[in-house]
């Protein structure tokens, strides 16, 4: 991501409704999924960008974050999170088996090399330890927000479902998720594209899609977004505009 955006978002992402969203997500899935009161947890907050997400994944056991970013690192400091760490995904300085529970949050879809990366991501994982990974899903939804982001790429579900197979893992639970504004987002991409194409000029500076709201609309998507919650928990979407994936690492016999 972009250096100058991680002080926006350090700003907004305990409101902001996708943000908020994202974590009621997480939180309820872990909770549904993982044993019931998982003792001596080490937890991996894999490109753990400001921190936002630390205090979440502690409810659930000891919580180290890493970042390749700096500026990250100093906003998780901020945040009074001091167990973080600067470190690639494709390089990651733990010992094998590390780790229970390994997040890579919108993370993956950075990294250009995101075979190695998932091969640090097992390495560090205990057989019987879990991976949660969120990414953005549609390749032909590409458009600004990943621009600004500095995105590799927009997932089909089927390469990140391979990737965790390819690698030891069995799925436990998968969904799509922002099902509700698939159909806004989808219209807004497409105007911002040709807007790009046939305007003579274009000075305005491109913006990821959730950044700052009024507090009134931003009431509203994160109603919107989280009303998705109870269907992505039991059964799973079966589209949206991101794509959530719970694993658990073989045990070799």
């Amino acid at each position: 991501m972009r250096e100058d955006y991680y002080a926006e978002y350090y700003e907004f992402e305990n409101n902001n409704w996708w943000f908020v969203s994202r974590r009621k997500i997480i939180r309820a899935l872990l909770q549904r999924r993982l044993p019931s009161n998982p003792v001596g947890w080490n937890i991996l907050d894999a490109g753990c960008g400001t921190g936002i997400n630390l205090a979440l994944l502690s409810q659930f056991g000891k919580v180290l974050g890493v970042d390749c970013s700096n500026e990250a690192i100093r906003f998780c400091h901020l945040r009074n999170e001091k167990n973080v760490h600067a470190a690639r995904l494709e390089e990651l300085p733990f010992e094998n088996a590390a780790f229970n529970l390994i997040t890579a949050l919108d993370v993956l879809e950075h990294i250009e090399n995101d075979d190695q990366a998932m091969r640090e991501v097992t390495r560090v994982c205990a057989p019987g330890g879990y991976v949660l990974i969120t990414v953005p899903v549609f390749p032909s939804l590409w458009g600004e927000h990943d621009e600004v982001n500095e995105h590799v790429r927009r997932y089909e579900p089927k390469r990140i479902q391979k990737l965790l197979l390819q690698n030891g893992f069995e799925i436990i639970h998968r969904s799509f998720m922002n099902t509700w504004l698939l159909p806004a987002v989808f219209f807004w991409r497409w105007w911002l594209k040709l807007r790009r194409r046939f305007a003579r000029s274009n000075n305005e500076l491109a913006r990821p899609d959730n950044m700052h709201h009024h507090p009134f609309p931003n009431r509203i998507l994160t109603t919107i977004f989280s009303s998705e919650l109870p269907l992505i928990i039991r059964m799973g979407l079966p589209i949206g505009l991101s794509f959530i994936v719970l694993a658990k690492k073989k045990i070799d016999k």
